[in-house]
């Protein structure tokens, strides 16, 4: 009997020990690194609405293509309340102008191994094509630049068949961080600067001798952009 459970104990070592091991379950490389989203942005020139696709390369790093669309204005531009009826009126300025940048790039993410996935820190470096739309601000029935005393300030929407593409470069570099652990949705939060060259000027400002440098190629702003971003 002894024997008999000796050789029953021995078989049952061996057979453990031929038995392979389990392997881990397969890690999900770009669970946090996939996913499309929205996003809100806030420049020196106002606000701006955007979305972005985002795709995992590797455990830390993702492709990243974004596009916005927002406001592009000189730095001197100030607006003024006018009247009875909260009429605005901005001395100078000729023209409106929007700025819609589709940047593609690589999104770092940082110190993985040290900190937790309920808070994941990035870096973004993307470039690529700015598109532009400048639009008049007055009805400049001279077609001399100068805004006169008959010629009727234009709303937002009016005139825009009176606009003209614009094509351009730019790039952005920023740093921000992304929250929390759902496998369905995060947010998260950046901060950087976007800038975009046009090839051709934008005629800003009114064509006045008091008026220095009117038009404008280069559009560039520190930028804070709220991301709200569907994971897959």
């Amino acid at each position: 009997m002894q024997r008999l459970f000796l050789l029953l104990l021995v078989l049952g070592f061996g057979i453990a020990h031929a038995q392979p091991l389990p392997e881990p379950p397969p890690e999900d490389l770009g669970h946090y690194g996939n996913g499309v989203g929205a996003t809100l942005l806030l420049t020196n020139y106002g606000f701006g609405l955007g979305g972005l696709y985002r795709n995992a390369l590797s455990e830390t790093t993702s492709f990243v293509a974004e596009f916005s669309v927002g406001a592009g204005k000189d730095e001197r531009e100030q607006e003024f309340f006018i009247g009875f009826f909260g009429d605005t009126v901005v001395p100078f300025k000729r023209s409106y102008f929007l700025v819609a940048p589709l940047h593609i790039g690589i999104e770092q993410r940082l110190f993985r191994e040290s900190i937790e996935d309920s808070f994941r820190p990035f870096v973004q470096l993307l470039a690529g094509p700015s598109a532009g739309f400048q639009w008049p601000y007055f009805e400049d029935s001279n077609s001399n630049g100068i805004r006169e005393n008959d010629e009727r300030k234009l709303g937002a929407l009016s005139g825009l068949n009176e606009g003209r593409f614009q094509l351009g470069v730019g790039g952005t570099l920023a740093v921000g961080a992304y929250f929390g652990e759902s496998r369905r949705a995060t947010q998260g939060f950046r901060i950087g600067y976007v800038g975009s060259y046009f090839f051709e000027p934008v005629d800003l400002l009114e064509l006045r001798p008091e008026v220095e440098s009117p038009t404008q190629r280069f559009f560039g702003t520190p930028v804070v952009s709220l991301y709200l971003v569907r994971l897959f």
